[in-house]
């Protein structure tokens, strides 16, 4: 079995770096974009197994925006979407109907952030 390959998209440079790093150091493989229009090429080129998504980028739903284009492409890689909103969402927000696997909530925890995307990227 290959190595698992995750793509993070996020504006923050700095949040794509720390989960770059740690992920890598967890034998995952990382490509990132740092909006959603990238991200969407990248989901095309690359075919990552799993998707970490930040959901306040270009528009304060750009995260939502993505995970609406990926449904009506039918594209079924699971995502884990990390928000300093999720809080105040996650009420206003069906997981399922999104097609997110989880909410995590910013500044992620990063040991978690391994665990989920390991859990996730099957």
């Amino acid at each position: 079995m290959g190595k698992k390959k995750a793509l993070v998209i996020d504006d923050g440079i700095d949040f794509i770096a720390a989960y770059k790093a740690i992920l890598e150091a967890n034998g995952i493989d990382v490509i990132s974009a740092t909006n959603g229009k990238d991200g969407f090429q990248k989901v095309e080129n690359e075919k990552p197994d799993v998707i970490v998504l930040d959901v306040m980028m270009e528009t304060p739903d750009s995260g939502f925006e993505f995970l609406q284009n990926m449904q009506e492409k039918g594209i079924k890689i699971p995502v884990i979407l990390c928000s300093s909103i999720a809080r105040a969402s996650q009420m206003n927000f069906d997981l399922n109907s999104l097609g997110a696997k989880v909410i995590m909530q910013k500044p992620v925890d990063l040991d978690k952030l391994v665990e989920n995307v390991k859990k996730y990227a099957q």
